[in-house]
């Protein structure tokens, strides 16, 4: 069915028009939220693309055939919708948590050195490169449960990872040298 005759299904029989607007792009809106959401459960991804189409049918009379048609339309709700997804799950993540497991590529050696190193950096800065590293969390987050400015948490990220940087590169946390 092409994009024209969708539309009109969609304004005259909406709800077989999203049975088949649902038919010919859930595919295309589950490769864009995954693509977003790539470390996330299944059942949140899912359950972000299934919001997409609740927004596409709620506000299917501002598609526009003539601006890029259903592909774009659908496209910006998939990529909005993972958005807000993704910032919701970083929100409501404990902060105070320790790290308690490292990615699978990096050695046990190399984890325990970087930690080592991170660790003698000291409060904030410890917290604050863990929090925005590990976990993820964005600027505004981290500012607001140390109780800074976003402008100096980034300015503590940028001094803690030149400090890191030449601390490791010195090569002492390998040696044990502190």
């Amino acid at each position: 069915m092409d994009e024209r005759s969708l539309l009109t299904l969609l304004q005259k029989r909406p709800n077989e028009g999203m049975k088949e607007l649902m038919r010919q792009y859930m595919g295309y809106c589950y490769y864009i939220v995954r693509n977003k959401l790539a470390e996330f459960p299944q059942e949140d991804i899912e359950e972000c693309v299934s919001d997409v189409f609740v927004d596409a049918y709620r506000y299917r009379e501002k598609i526009d055939l003539e601006k890029g048609g259903f592909r774009v339309f659908l496209a910006t709700l998939a990529r909005r919708r993972a958005a807000d997804c993704y910032r919701k799950k970083a929100e409501n993540l404990p902060l105070h948590e320790e790290i308690q497991e490292s990615p699978k590529e990096v050695s046990f050696e190399d984890r325990e050195v970087l930690l080592q190193a991170i660790r003698s950096l000291g409060e904030p800065d410890e917290k604050i490169l863990i929090w925005k590293f590990y976990y993820g969390y964005p600027t505004k987050t981290i500012a607001s449960a140390l109780g800074l400015k976003e402008n100096t948490v980034d300015q503590k990220v940028r001094r803690g990872l030149e400090k890191l940087r030449k601390a490791l590169e010195g090569g002492g946390f390998y040696e044990g040298c502190i």
